[in-house]
């Protein structure tokens, strides 16, 4: 569950900001949150093997790898150091929140939906609109809170 929830969240933010999406093939609205599922059946066939935990080929057992370029790389390193500490069950509880693309194509289409790339670009436009905002808020009170001290 852990990976992927990272590479839906992942995914979500490469599409607000990069305008494409991250993972080819789009995912899927299970019980559980958004799934992929060739990463699913990459690691329920063939696991994840070594000290990095690659996601081997079922078929072949090697180690499957990803071309991305710089921009993409940036989103998974935020995406790593922002949710790194969070549980499996904190991520997943982060997929489900009310309006989310995962909530339309589950509650709308039915279990197992395909979750449409762009509600998914503009749930995360709207994430990163708030966090601005919110951003801006706590400097506008970092501010003031400097003035009124002087």
């Amino acid at each position: 569950m852990y990976i992927q929830k990272l590479v839906a969240i992942a995914n979500g933010w490469n599409l607000a900001i990069n305008g494409e999406p991250l993972v080819s093939a789009a995912p899927q609205a299970w019980k559980n949150g958004p799934v992929f599922r060739q990463i699913w059946d990459f690691i329920k066939e063939g696991g994840h093997k070594g000290p990095n935990c690659e996601i081997a080929d079922p078929v072949t057992g090697q180690i499957v790898t990803a071309q991305i370029n710089g921009s993409e790389q940036e989103i998974i390193d935020h995406v790593w150091k922002k949710y790194r500490n969070y549980t499996p069950q904190q991520l997943s509880d982060l997929t489900h929140q009310a309006n989310s693309p995962w909530a339309h194509a589950y509650f709308e289409k039915g279990r197992n939906a395909e979750i449409d790339p762009e509600r998914t670009r503009q749930y995360y436009i709207k994430l990163a609109l708030a966090g601005r905002s919110h951003a801006e808020e706590e400097q506008a009170l970092q501010t003031a809170g400097r003035i009124n001290a002087a």
